[in-house]
């Protein structure tokens, strides 16, 4: 992927020409500079394909829209009666796809589709009995996956309010699409494990399963099986992401599963539930990504007011535990956090929404 171009060349958040930079020659300089107040916690962020709009969700039950070029909120859509959690954009900025929070008829978690413009609901879909955990779209089309607490896996078209297939797997409580749309891959949390499914073929058994029981008896022995957050490719689908509530996140090859690296120095949890638990925390979307060029990956640091910076680049210890190369100065607590797809601009949220910068160029 192409090197992500610096979204503005002062640290206002006013318009100004487009520069491509780097992300190594500035991934040190970025700084928080603007912030949007919100009532309760936010519990997910997306950017749309061109890295224009910003969307969010929250425990007030609103969906923000936020202009990245403009620095400012454009729309506050209320979901009250459903409530809202998991807002992604699809491939048209106009339109938001969303779980619920309130469980309207006892026993339907729906998804529903919303035209951002004028407020509207287009279509409902159907067929999640628990709460649902992980959503995604295929970056390559209108498919999206859904997982639940009812220990499904549901697959579905933006055209269709019917389900168009189905998993039944324990806890498979985390989904990702490898860039190329054609690999789904799926966390199993109470298994320890990865499972690897054709797209095209998602009724045939995996085609390659990765076993983490060893590295989480080395990693993660206390929180084994319960505490995964986040699961996400690179953009060149070599290396996979799983972030964790505590101790660190797990590099795999996206390959052969092996852990190339294990990211340490977190000082605290997230604050937010892991989608295996039932205590009564807010909920999130995992606390760390990866930067479009895949050599970094930036997470938060438990209750501490800064966000990490690991380069992938760098070597760890014998035992492959990586350390941050950089901490950079939050103005919060970081619990969620994106980096744009097109630009040089990052967004980070707990309760108030922050919009990273880079410093200007000296």
């Amino acid at each position: 992927m192409a090197d992500a171009s610096q979204a503005q060349s002062s640290r206002n958040a006013s318009q100004a020409p487009l520069q491509p930079q780097k992300i190594p020659d500035l991934i040190r300089s970025f700084r928080a500079v603007k912030l949007f107040s919100n009532p309760g916690y936010v519990t997910s962020l997306d950017f749309d394909d061109q890295g224009d709009f910003l969307v969010a969700a929250g425990e007030d039950e609103v969906i923000q829209i936020y202009d990245v070029k403009e620095g400012k909120s454009t729309k506050s859509v209320p979901s009250k009666k459903y409530g809202v959690h998991l807002a992604r954009f699809t491939h048209h900025s106009r339109q938001v796809l969303h779980a619920s929070t309130k469980d309207q008829n006892k026993v339907d978690h729906s998804l529903r589709l919303l035209d951002v413009h004028n407020e509207g609901y287009v279509r409902y879909f159907s067929g999640h009995t628990d709460q649902v955990t992980a959503l995604t779209v295929s970056p390559g089309g209108d498919q999206f996956v859904s997982c639940s607490k009812d220990n499904t896996v549901a697959l579905w078209d933006l055209a269709s309010r019917n389900v168009q297939g189905r998993l039944h797997l324990a806890t498979p409580y985390l989904v990702a699409f490898d860039p190329s749309a054609s690999v789904l891959a799926i966390a199993s949390q109470s298994t320890s494990s990865i499972l690897l499914y054709d797209f095209r073929n998602y009724d045939k058994p995996p085609f390659s399963t990765f076993d983490l029981s060893t590295y989480e008896e080395l990693y993660t022995p206390s929180t084994r099986g319960r505490a995964w957050t986040k699961l996400e490719f690179s953009n060149d689908g070599k290396s996979l992401l799983i972030g964790t509530d505590y101790h660190g996140h797990y590099i795999l090859d996206a390959f052969d599963g092996s852990v190339k690296a294990f990211l340490t120095g977190k000082r605290g949890p997230t604050g937010r539930a892991a989608p295996v638990s039932s205590t009564g925390k807010p909920l999130g979307q995992g606390d760390a990504c990866f930067t479009p060029d895949g050599r970094y990956v930036l997470g938060g640091n438990g209750d501490q007011n800064e966000m990490l910076v690991w380069d992938l680049q760098q070597e760890g210890d014998e035992n492959r535990k990586l350390q941050p190369m950089s901490r950079l100065a939050n103005r919060g607590r970081t619990s969620i956090i994106e980096y744009n797809p097109r630009y040089n601009m990052i967004a980070s949220t707990d309760k108030d929404t922050i919009f990273w910068l880079p410093e200007e160029a000296k």
